[in-house]
């Protein structure tokens, strides 16, 4: 009746899972076999969710450099541009994880010793997107609460928020790589005692075994705790000043008031309130991608376990921000060419969202559909013929013929005057609407360099020149 244990020889990583006995054999490969699937997916699911954030955030800087005469002179675009970058590093690395995460660990992956350390300094490296988003609330705060301008903005705080957010973040993957900080654990590498599964075998030395927990508080846990501090508080603040705005201008409405100072008022809480709801979506996206790591991190340190179905969520979340932040960036120019071209689909509208200017500074979407608009215009007020009416081709040729008939007798008697018939007016139908279509295309045109406004209502921002010049 003796029990029979049975032991795995010892890997590179010292793998000593330790197994039941061969009574309860069945149930613990039950549960094993559970969490080796959910493992498993959270090693692969990235490859998806990595793929379409590296598509989101691409699509982003794509928009700002087709655009960078304008853009980037704008401290928000700039913003933007920085957190995109870092989240397309951030997510490649977590779509390549079945890559370099390593063997031999209980799931379906090719990695090593040295990759599972590559893939820890980009993670580290990466988190500087999540950075970006407190740096994103910080900028909108100082802009509609303190009144600070752009120009303001750039000079005194952008270069020092970018350097802090970048050096840190690379001294602390820096770091990692140099002292072997970053390790696998179940369902990926990064900062945890090593090597993996020395924490339950007592005859193997853990390295960080104690001073892990306090390199994960500092170069992970301590900068999103700060993020959501931050996040909050400068939103709250931005709610509260937009309420109070919002107050005053109704108490101005029951005055007699000019209309032009209504007016300006107006669109300064406008501009406000817009501002304030793209911050919040923007945060929204922060919080839905991150909150799940710091959950697997109270969970830890309160009950001393690792949950997978969590590490499944924080790999499937996580690369997911910069396909978020995609269709935030494009909905302020969305909604605003929406209500300027309402017989657009879908499909054209998210084009000049996002696609380059033509060598004459026209959307080339824009250019297409305004021909096209023009020919349909052209084949609806004439009858049948697309771009020309049968009426006036006939006359056209009548015209022709009687020019040709002059020619004729001119050239059989000279001395004869033959009066020159009046030539008519060639009458296109489509006059009006090719004008209305110049016009309308000239306002999607001054619309088109505000992609990523935040002004998803329309409204303009406190001056019209602004608007025209530069995207909020």
């Amino acid at each position: 009746n003796t029990s029979c244990v049975v032991r795995r020889p010892a890997n590179i990583y010292h793998l000593l899972e330790k197994e039941e006995d061969t009574t309860n054999n069945t149930q613990t490969t039950t549960t094993m076999d559970t969490k080796t699937r959910i493992r498993t997916a959270g090693i692969y699911i990235p490859l998806l969710t990595g793929t379409l954030s590296v598509i989101g955030s691409g699509s982003i800087l794509y928009s700002i450099w087709a655009r960078r005469s304008t853009k980037l002179k704008d401290p928000q675009h700039r913003i933007l541009g920085m957190m995109s970058i870092f989240d397309i590093l951030y997510s490649i690395n977590k779509a390549l994880m079945f890559l370099t995460y390593p063997s031999g660990l209980g799931v379906p992956t090719f990695g090593n010793v040295a990759t599972c350390s590559l893939q820890g300094f980009f993670t580290q490296f990466g988190y500087a997107a999540g950075s970006y988003n407190l740096v994103l609330s910080l900028y909108y705060f100082l802009i509609i609460n303190k009144g600070m301008s752009k120009e303001e903005f750039a000079k005194v705080w952008e270069k020092v928020l970018h350097g802090i957010v970048v050096i840190c973040h690379l001294s602390f993957a820096i770091v990692g790589v140099s002292i072997g900080l970053f390790n696998p654990t179940p369902g990926f590498c990064y900062i945890t005692p090593g090597p993996y599964g020395c924490q339950n075998d007592p005859n193997v030395t853990c390295r960080f075994g104690k001073t892990a927990p306090y390199f994960y508080e500092a170069f992970a846990q301590g900068w999103i705790q700060l993020a959501y501090v931050v996040i909050i508080v400068t939103n709250l603040l931005i709610w509260l000043f937009v309420r109070r705005q919002e107050k005053e201008m109704e108490k101005y409405k029951t005055r007699s008031v000019a209309a032009e100072q209504l007016s300006d008022m107006e669109k300064k809480s406008s501009y406000a309130r817009s501002v304030f709801v793209q911050s919040i979506l923007y945060v929204g996206a922060f919080f839905l991608s991150w909150s799940w790591a710091t959950i697997f991190h109270l969970v830890a340190w309160i009950a001393g376990v690792s949950v997978p179905w969590i590490t499944l969520l924080i790999n499937t979340f996580l690369p997911l921000q910069g396909f978020f932040n995609a269709f935030i960036y494009a909905r302020p120019r969305y909604i605003r060419l929406k209500k300027k071209n309402g017989h657009m689909g879908f499909r054209q509208l998210i084009k000049l969202v996002f696609l380059p200017d033509d060598g004459r500074g026209k959307s080339t979407v824009a250019n297409q559909d305004r021909n096209s608009t023009l020919r349909n215009s052209s084949a609806g007020e004439g009858g049948s013929d697309r771009n020309v009416s049968k009426k006036d081709s006939n006359m056209f040729k009548s015209f022709l013929s009687s020019l040709n008939r002059k020619n004729n007798r001119e050239a059989s008697n000279p001395s004869v005057s033959v009066t020159e018939p009046k030539e008519k007016t060639i009458t296109w139908s489509d006059n009006k609407l090719a004008r209305e279509a110049d016009e309308e295309e000239g306002k999607v045109e001054e619309g088109e360099e505000t992609n990523g406004d935040v002004s998803p209502e329309g409204s303009s921002s406190p001056t019209v020149e602004e608007e025209k010049s530069e995207e909020e």
